[in-house]
């Protein structure tokens, strides 16, 4: 008799095959991450922008009680937040732009030597060539002012985020979980 198709055998060389993952899958492993943790609870654009639960408060207690619900409850769209930001600051500066570009790709020219430099009858090592490049990136990023958009960026961030934390009234869930029965 014929076996099935589909039989369970452990010793079938095509059912457990151990193939290696492509190249480009450990090297981007890290997006896969960042999607799977960070933006798993990404909440719908219609409940971040509920103009139904907008309303202003005086009192700080009320403030700090929707900042602690608002700030875990929305923490994968501030994230989101941060990151368009961060996008928009470098590129529409075209010096920070040039600096991580140079950084990025010095680096991609380091890894990708076979052996040390040989440049005017000296040979020049890895790491000396990694110390080198370490030293002109923070030279070139301070001349860029990467320090402007730095304080630019958790400014903008701060007031985006808290602003909109401070507004937004938390949901049902939000006034009974802090109750302990």
């Amino acid at each position: 008799m014929s076996e099935p198709l589909l039989a369970n055998d452990s010793q079938s060389p095509y059912i457990e095959a151990d193939v290696p993952p492509p190249a480009y899958e450990s090297r981007f492993a890290f997006l896969r991450r960042l999607r799977e943790q960070r933006f798993a609870n990404l909440r719908p654009l219609g409940e971040f922008f509920d103009r139904h639960k907008l309303s202003f408060t005086t009192s700080f207690t009320e403030i700090n009680k929707r900042w602690n619900y608002n700030l875990k409850y929305f923490s994968a769209n501030y994230f989101l937040i941060i990151l368009l930001l961060s996008i928009y600051c470098i590129f529409t500066n075209l010096w920070v732009l040039l600096t991580i570009g140079f950084i990025l790709l010095s680096f991609l020219v380091i890894a990708r030597l076979d052996g040390p430099l040989s440049f005017a009858g000296m040979t020049i090592s890895a790491s000396s060539l990694y110390i080198g490049c370490i030293c002109v990136s923070i030279f070139l990023l301070l001349f860029s002012g990467v320090t402007g958009v730095i304080f630019w960026l958790l400014g903008a961030a701060a007031l985006i985020i808290l602003s909109h934390a401070a507004l937004l009234e938390p949901g049902l869930e939000g006034e009974f979980g802090d109750d302990q029965v």
